[in-house]
């Protein structure tokens, strides 16, 4: 099932590399910048893709196993 997101968010997506091994580096980077109780800590994504730093874990790995859909 795809995760639905925001038009903002899915613009920032957008912008993402998609190939198998950015998918995992970006989702690698995106999780240490949470702490174990889901806190975020840190930054992962720069001004242009800030956005994309407050999707939860969870759902960021959903987004890019499963893909997205803009909310209507």
């Amino acid at each position: 099932m795809k995760v639905k997101v925001s038009s903002e968010v899915a613009e920032a997506l957008n912008k993402l590399q998609w190939d198998e091994w950015s998918k995992q580096f970006n989702l690698i980077g995106h999780c240490q910048s949470f702490s174990g109780n889901g806190k975020k800590i840190r930054n992962t994504f720069n001004d242009e893709l800030s956005i994309l730093n407050f999707i939860p874990p969870l759902d960021f790995a959903k987004i890019l196993v499963n893909g997205y859909e803009v909310e209507e």
